[in-house]
């Protein structure tokens, strides 16, 4: 089964619709140093996460796990730091 719900986004004021790069690079961070010693428990494997820019003014964060639970766990909690 399909998890509909939308994927984690960050929205930020860009007169322009061109990337940030130096926003894309403090969010990465962020995330970075909340999720990255968190591995799963079933496949002790850890996730991947890319932020992807949509024109005009929003990155959309896209994860990779080894599944699906975990990766419902991640995007919990990267929604969590984003609120």
């Amino acid at each position: 089964m399909h998890n509909l719900k939308p994927m984690n986004k960050i929205v930020f004021q860009n007169p322009d619709g061109r990337p940030k790069p130096a926003i894309a690079d403090t969010y990465t961070s962020i995330i970075s140093a909340n999720i990255s010693e968190i591995k799963c428990k079933e496949h002790d494997k850890s996730i991947d996460f890319e932020l992807v820019f949509n024109s005009p003014n929003t990155y959309f964060i896209e994860t990779t796990a080894c599944c699906d639970e975990f990766k419902a766990i991640i995007e919990e909690q990267i929604s969590r730091m984003l609120s």
